[in-house]
């Protein structure tokens, strides 16, 4: 199976996607913590009794937050209205009209009322632009404000019109992918006769223009009989995406009590397209008792407010049935509170392990999201590619976490930084002890992660003439880099360093023949190991100072020809792959190679037929896979490449890419 590349994104439990094997080990929920009551409920005049949430932003990193909420007139319309606060839960009804309302208003003074709003916040804007309000007529209009209570359209004309993709609705969810740097617009998608509610999504670089929607999700059968998405909240969490399904629940449903009602569900998706349900049964904010004032329906156009650890998660609360024909009372708006990817753990009793599947480590330290009782504890240690134990990340070196914390630094021996294995397949075991468990992530400089580990491609070009294969590399072709590509740079064959001595090899071609020649740095040259013999039945020449040449032309699959040559010139070929059962070696090798030494290095210069390779001429533009590995038998047992096999000794996958040019 090939490693996972988690880069600097949250691997939470959610599932086993991140998981090799557990012991010990239960999967638990976690909803939301509910607060008492409304935090907005009916005190002026100019609001109803029904509440829907549209936003509440918070003005700079210690600013106060505003709350923009609709109430539903009986009579029809939706004015939108507006609320500041300074911890997030108690309100401000400030007046922003002549009328002493607090409604906000376009620049000719017409009061905002629009069946639903998303809002926006981007400080970096010009003043007049930094609120941003799309706002449903039907058809999706913007306008800006410099206050976020007086706004200015953007046109007459909808930046998103209905009849677009697969239709639009006013159930809707719009968000600002940060990680994307797209903005995002989840809404419901009546279909089958309008007897079906589905999830759609469409997307747009500026709010502007808009693609879709098309729909991306119909209600799974594990949430029950007769649920349908009435819409949903979408949170990104550190490159993951928790979804928040209003779940409409028909007349269908067995238990009375579940008929006609919305409930806030659970669902989770890597990419914010591919949906999952999670713990199907259970409710991230559950109903209220029958009578109050979220005892019936919940919906929540609001995203979730971050303040440090904490995530608010703001809700419209409603104490009537969706097909009720008489209001049992007012509703309000509520507030539930979440840990950062905190909805799903592992959790031990006793004592439980968990070991994560392989994963490429591109950061400098790990963090973990956990939380322990009192005498509980976390262990970690670390797990080559090979399933070995790292040295010095054992339990026993590890420095045991205790207590409560998302972003918790793994350290051993006192220190967190992994620097030394950056670059390297790795594998976490953690050991749990009355703990819960949420997460983990690599962390470091965001350039570490953007990274390619593999280097520049070759560019593999025709020489006007051939070398003389003498292992002189005097020809003329190698000192023409128009037409003959280089490899240097190498690296240790664990992780990206640089390899102890320097090696560079080049590549040229013509019609007939690929051409490579290698310089290979060498101080202890009296020492060159070469007792191989060419036409052995099993591959040894590892055991030689030797160079090694991986070569996969697209048509050979998960085959690549493994050709190599060591000091002495003695030579070996094998056709390997890893899933048709290992090396096949080639006895009588059909092409030339010799080597030379000159003065603390050691040359190597071959010619081989594209026949030997089984391959027709490459074409111009065609792409190969390629390696060349160094095995150094001088000093010890030391293997460098040209592209880093991170300790994988059969990784083809991590080739770099020759390119004929």
């Amino acid at each position: 199976m090939t490693p996972l590349n988690i880069l600097d994104i949250a691997q939470t439990f959610v599932d086993d996607y991140v998981v090799a094997g557990t012991q010990g080990i239960e999967r638990r929920f976690h909803g939301a913590t509910k607060l008492d009551g409304p935090v907005i409920a009916k005190t002026l005049e100019c609001e109803s009794e029904a509440f829907y949430v549209s936003g509440v932003i918070r003005i700079g990193p210690d600013g106060p937050f505003r709350m923009w909420y609709g109430c539903h007139k009986p009579g029809g319309g939706q004015p939108v209205h507006t609320a500041v606060s300074d911890d997030a839960v108690t309100w401000e009804k400030l007046p922003t009209q002549p009328d002493g309302s607090n409604c906000i208003s376009f620049d000719d003074g017409t009061i905002v009322s629009d069946t639903s709003c998303a809002f926006f916040y981007d400080p970096d804007d010009q003043p007049a632009r930094r609120y941003k309000m799309i706002h449903y007529k039907p058809s999706y209009y913007l306008s800006y404000s410099p206050d976020g209570i007086v706004w200015t359209p953007h046109s007459d004309q909808p930046v998103w019109a209905n009849g677009s993709g697969d239709g639009l609705e006013e159930c809707f969810f719009f968000l600002k992918d940060e990680r994307l740097g797209k903005y995002r617009g989840y809404m419901r998608v009546w279909q089958e006769r309008h007897t079906i509610r589905r999830l759609g999504l469409g997307e747009s670089d500026d709010l502007t223009e808009w693609t879709g929607p098309e729909v991306i999700w119909s209600a799974p059968p594990e949430y029950g009989i007769g649920a349908q998405i009435y819409g949903m909240l979408v949170h990104p969490e550190d490159g993951v995406y928790w979804g928040i399904p209003w779940m409409f629940y028909t007349s269908e449903p067995l238990n009375r009590r579940d008929q006609q009602t919305i409930k806030l569900k659970l669902a989770f998706s890597r990419d914010g397209i591919d949906w999952q349900s999670v713990f199907a049964d259970e409710e991230v904010v559950p109903l209220g008792e029958p009578g109050a004032f979220d005892g019936e329906m919940m919906h929540t156009y609001c995203p979730v407010v971050s303040v440090g650890d904490k995530r608010l998660l703001y809700y419209d609360g409603h104490p009537d049935k969706h097909d009720a024909q008489k209001s049992q009372g007012p509703g309000g708006i509520g507030l539930a509170i979440f840990r950062k990817n905190g909805f799903v753990s592992l959790h031990a009793d006793d004592e439980g392990v968990v070991l994560t599947k392989r994963f490429l480590f591109k950061g400098d330290a790990l963090q973990i999201n956990a939380k322990t009782a009192d005498g509980g504890s976390v262990e970690a240690e670390l797990l080559a590619d090979n399933g070995a134990n790292l040295d010095g990340y054992r339990y026993e070196d590890m420095d045991v976490f205790s207590g409560d914390a998302t972003d918790a630094p793994l350290s051993w021996n006192g220190s967190s930084d992994l620097g030394t294995i950056t670059g390297q397949y790795i594998m976490l075991r953690l050991r749990l002890r009355q703990a819960d468990v949420f997460s983990f992530c690599a962390t470091g400089d965001q350039e570490l992660f953007e990274s390619d580990s593999r280097p520049q491609p070759i560019n593999c070009g025709m020489c006007s003439t051939a070398p003389v294969i003498d292992g002189k590399l005097d020809d003329n072709c190698w000192q023409d880099f128009d037409h003959s590509g280089v490899a240097e740079d190498f690296v240790t064959f664990e992780r990206l360093e640089p390899a102890p001595v320097s090696t560079r090899a080049m590549f040229t071609r013509d019609e007939t023949h690929l051409y490579i020649s290698v310089d290979c740095e060498e101080p202890l040259i009296d020492k060159l190991a070469t007792n191989r013999e060419e036409n052995e039945p099993e591959f040894h020449f590892d055991q030689d100072d030797t160079v090694e040449f991986r070569l996969n032309a697209p048509q050979h699959g998960t085959f690549f020809n493994q050709v190599c040559v060591n000091a002495a010139g003695k030579r070996s070929q094998a056709w390997f792959s890893v899933e048709e059962g290992g090396s096949r070696m080639v006895p009588g090798a059909e092409w030339k190679a010799a080597v030379s030494q000159v003065g603390g290095h050691w040359y190597v210069e071959i010619a081989v037929p594209w026949t030997a390779l089984k391959v027709e001429p490459p074409a111009t533009g065609d792409k190969w896979m390629v390696n060349v590995i160094r095995h150094r038998n001088t000093d010890g047992y030391q293997i460098s490449c040209w592209s880093c096999l991170f300790g994988g000794a059969h990784r083809n996958d991590l080739s770099g890419t020759l390119v004929f040019a």
